[in-house]
């Protein structure tokens, strides 16, 4: 199929009004994802050294995202932090200490196709060991270092090779401290970056997003760098050296789909977090922003402060986030942003890059949200049968769907236009509630032994809002015994991180509800829900005679 490129550009610009239907191309790319990608690679590149990578054929990622800006004088990554402030990778030092770490992992055993975890917080050593991996031709994994319990379950199902990780984080590896890797080398630079097959798999991510979420999901070299070339060159719309900005976007969600995005295009990913946001919003200031992603608590954040951001060119919002259509509007209005180009990407790291994205649009918050271009997809029923949905609603599943998790995008077509309409299931602004690994770790130690079952309530006044609620039977305590909120909410954090936090905690010194089985079987879990939303479990706890038994069960299978 035949692409005008020049047009397909100026529907991403943000000057034209939105058409009443999709564009006559965009099907056309849903249907040829490699004939687009290679119409838009010449544009791509500029002026620039060429690709070595080719559409559909081979992929060379480190020279890509790397090797061809290595003589440039631009930025790769910036990043702040309280301690240091303002700290910057260029492209040069990228290049060099990349290939050193390369050479000296070569050295070490990694070879192509071998499962590599980075157990690193984003920021330079991340992007370095990332860039590494990729020449070497490795199998990439991340995850976020602090929750011990999170990083041993994955760790279980993915069986690394090897491990990049801070020297401090070995006691987080278990068995696997064996394969970690060191990052700081001296040996000379010297490497031949490995070239991968489309379908070869890159990474294998930790998504949020997939259900069960402690399962690896596979990322293709075609996946990756198409997914980077198009969201480089028109969701984000990025020129050599821009910056690209998502603070509080889930890492695990967008890594690495971002960096690759940003250094495939020779621009500058910028990385603060909401933390110090909070402390100081003017550091959102302090930089141009090509593109600016709001979560949001950020958009929240940037209203109460009243902070102009005259140095934003477009800003993006993921569908997936409640919808909050008066709270939008009056963020935008207060930061400045209300006449700037906006709207709707999603973006699953697992998929490469962007799945959803709209046109943007000056001064209007919307439901827009088609299917990205480049990307193929189908329309399931709700079944779960495979098949295609009869009407113009159905879950949105990115193609091939064999193997992966299930789709959880409502899509609906309403007048020719794609809009997000919801979730499958409830899930925090895509996310899944992972109250199964919270309630094993409740199950396990230290502390008592605890019964625990989840569920989500929505919540009024927007669209998409759902609260976690966690549902905590303590049965009977030894004496001396005692168990808050603070004590479920201290051993789940230190476990599995802030992020598995629910946001209610209901205690109730009752024994949960088993299915049939034995004594320490499966929770029967929909009794407990059942119980709690009629009101029956309160009014339980409350009551002697129930407590009575409680009391009395303990004693016997104790025994």
């Amino acid at each position: 199929m035949t692409f005008e490129p020049r047009t397909v550009l100026a529907a991403f610009d943000g000057t034209t009004p939105p058409p009443d239907t999709v564009p006559g191309w965009l099907p056309r790319s849903w249907e040829d994802p490699d004939g687009f990608a290679a119409a838009l690679a010449p544009l791509h590149v500029g002026r620039s050294p060429p690709f070595k990578s080719r559409a559909g054929q081979h992929h060379d990622f480190f020279h890509d995202l790397v090797g061809r800006h290595a003589t440039t004088d631009r930025i790769a990554l910036r990043t702040y932090s309280r301690v240091q402030g303002w700290r910057t990778l260029s492209y040069r030092q990228l290049h060099e200490q990349a290939t050193r770490r390369a050479t000296a992992w070569a050295g070490l055993g990694v070879k192509p196709g071998a499962k590599l975890c980075l157990l690193l917080h984003p920021g330079p050593e991340l992007m370095v060991s990332l860039c590494a991996a990729l020449g070497l031709g490795a199998c990439v994994s991340l995850l976020p270092p602090g929750a011990r319990a999170f990083i041993a379950r994955r760790l279980e199902t993915l069986e690394p090779q090897h491990v990049a990780a801070e020297p401090h984080q070995a006691p987080l590896l278990g068995k696997y401290a064996a394969q970690l890797l060191p990052l700081q080398t001296q040996v000379p630079p010297a490497l031949l970056s490995y070239t991968y097959k489309p379908a070869e798999p890159v990474g294998l991510l930790f998504s949020p997003l997939a259900d069960p979420g402690d399962v690896p999901v596979p990322l293709t070299a075609g996946d990756a760098w198409r997914g980077a070339l198009v969201d480089g060159l028109l969701t984000f719309g990025l020129s050599p050296g821009e910056h690209l900005a998502a603070p509080g976007f889930h890492p695990l969600q967008h890594l690495p789909a971002l960096y690759f995005t940003t250094l495939l295009r020779g621009a500058t990913y910028l990385h603060v977090e909401p933390a110090d946001l909070e402390v100081s919003p003017a550091l959102l200031t302090e930089h141009p922003v090509r593109a600016l992603g709001l979560t949001p608590a950020v958009r929240d954040l940037v209203a109460r402060a009243r902070l102009p951001l005259k140095n934003v060119g477009l800003w993006f919002r993921d569908p997936q986030a409640p919808f909050d259509f008066l709270a939008w509007r009056d963020g935008l209005k207060a930061c400045g942003l209300s006449g700037v180009p906006g709207g709707n990407v999603s973006v699953d790291a697992t998929w490469g890059g962007a799945v959803l994205c709209s046109h943007r649009r000056v001064g209007d918050v919307h439901t827009d949200a088609a299917p990205a271009p480049g990307r193929p997809w189908a329309l399931r029923d709700f079944t779960g049968s495979g098949q295609d949905a009869a009407g113009d609603a159905g879950l949105f599943t990115p193609l091939p769907d064999d193997g992966r998790p299930p789709a959880h995008v409502v899509l609906a077509r309403v007048r020719g236009q794609y809009h997000y309409a919801g979730a499958r299931e409830p899930r925090r602004e895509g996310r899944i509630f992972p109250f199964a690994e919270v309630a094993q770790v409740l199950r396990e130690g230290p502390g008592p032994r605890l019964d625990a079952v989840g569920l989500a309530l929505p919540m009024s006044g927007m669209a998409g809002a759902y609260r976690g609620v966690l549902l905590v039977f303590t049965g009977d305590l030894p004496p001396g015994v005692e168990v808050g909120d603070a004590d479920v909410r201290r051993r789940i954090e230190q476990a599995l991180g802030p992020d598995a936090l629910p946001d209610r905690i209901e205690r109730f010194p009752l024994h949960a509800r088993r299915v049939e089985g034995p004594r320490d079987g499966p929770v029967d879990e929909d009794w407990c829900r059942t119980q709690y939303l009629t009101g029956a479990l309160r009014l339980k706890s409350r009551d002697p005679l129930f407590l009575a038994l409680t009391t009395l069960r303990a004693r016997v299978e104790t025994r």
